[in-house]
């Protein structure tokens, strides 16, 4: 029973924390917004002092806000935020108006990633280059747009920044499988397999000759390719908001009123 209690609890709070947390990425509550009393967030959405204070908890430790005394709970700069935190990015893909941040996404790959390849291809040991030829192997036999598929695309790209045998860009990797998996799923479902196949071969070639400034040219060509797919995607009608059927925010993912209930967070029914 206890353990049953813990995790409603913790359910509660994790959804208290994306309502709140979508409202401020959102730009409904912007930087300077002094956030409702301890005591108007209970009576709002029927939780207990404890769930307000984590949640409230929880966002300042990603640097959304800041909780002083006399002061109250007020909402940081965007330039404070941990925008690396797995959520603050799923919040931000979650906004109506995505094409900015997928944007900005894809140019923080397009600094990292082609120099990464570059790097790989003078450093890769061949027990890595395996394991990348496997990741471009499973590319190819798994269906086009299935969680295998996407798993070995994440795999591919991990797998050079790790070649590179710099500590950084290895957690540069982490990043990328945890925010991207939907440009990913979307860029797949855009991009006709067998087109995506070769961008990736070429990639794999260039890295296993030792070649870095191809590697280099052919990762950036691959990313420049992956973003075009995403934002077509998304806003195929030619407009900066989501398409019919795709989730809007904040409004979708606020709390409901009363005893709440864990509330999933999806974008096209990926977790």
């Amino acid at each position: 029973m206890r353990g049953n209690q813990e995790k409603g609890s913790a359910n509660r709070t994790m959804a208290l924390a994306i309502d709140i947390g979508c409202r401020i990425t959102h730009g409904e509550w912007p930087a300077g917004t002094v956030l409702p009393t301890e005591g108007e967030i209970q009576t709002r959405f029927g939780v207990s002092r404890t769930v307000v204070r984590e949640a409230i908890r929880h966002l300042a430790a990603k640097g959304l806000v800041a909780v002083g005394p006399k002061v109250g709970t007020r909402v940081r700069a965007s330039t404070e935020w941990n925008m690396l935190d797995a959520d603050v990015l799923r919040w931000h893909l979650m906004r109506e108006t995505q094409r900015p941040f997928v944007e900005s996404l894809y140019e923080m790959r397009l600094i990292n990633e082609p120099e990464a390849a570059r790097l790989a291809a003078e450093r890769i040991t061949p027990e890595r280059l395996a394991e990348l030829e496997a990741a471009l192997h499973g590319m190819e036999i798994n269906p086009r747009g299935s969680p295998e598929l996407v798993a070995a695309d994440l795999a591919f790209h991990r797998i050079i920044l790790e070649a590179t045998g710099n500590p950084i860009l290895r957690s540069l990797g982490t990043v990328i499988e945890r925010s991207l998996t939907i440009s990913f799923s979307l860029s797949w479902r855009q991009n006709p397999q067998t087109d995506t196949v070769i961008q990736h071969a070429r990639v794999f070639e260039a890295i296993s000759r030792g070649d870095g400034d191809a590697a280099a040219l052919f990762m950036r060509q691959l990313i420049e390719s992956a973003c075009g797919d995403v934002l077509a995607s998304l806003y195929a009608d030619g407009s900066d908001t989501a398409p019919p059927g795709r989730r809007p925010a904040p409004e979708h993912a606020v709390l409901p009123e009363g005893p709440a209930a864990s509330i999933p967070v999806t974008v096209d029914g990926l977790t």
